[in-house]
């Protein structure tokens, strides 16, 4: 199995909310559990979570000129913590069983 890609904590700048959530719809990051924008001199700001590859490709798409893409860390490391607290299967499949641990996105 080959190494997973290295994982970037950005945080994107858009000039308002209607750009940012475009340029979030065109490049499908991960934004994390609690998403939320938060606007400031420069603009509506959100921290974001790219794949390496991922990233590349955002800051090549068509609205990334109107977005400030800025690298603030490598997570690459908890990133990968953190997939291994998630289990495989549905933990809701058996009605008896509370559920634990982390759940996964779909």
């Amino acid at each position: 199995m080959s190494e997973e890609p290295a994982v970037f904590r950005c945080h994107v700048v858009a000039e308002d909310a209607e750009t940012l959530r475009k340029f979030v719809h065109e490049t499908q990051p991960d934004v994390g559990c609690r998403a939320v924008a938060r606007g400031g001199r420069a603009g509506v700001g959100l921290d974001l979570y790219f794949r390496q590859d991922q990233l590349d490709r955002a800051r090549g798409a068509r609205s990334a000129p109107l977005v400030d893409i800025t690298a603030i860390e490598d997570v690459t490391e908890n990133w990968r913590a953190r997939k291994e607290e998630i289990g495989d299967g549905d933990r809701f499949a058996d009605r008896d069983a509370v559920p634990h641990g982390l759940g996964r996105k779909e």
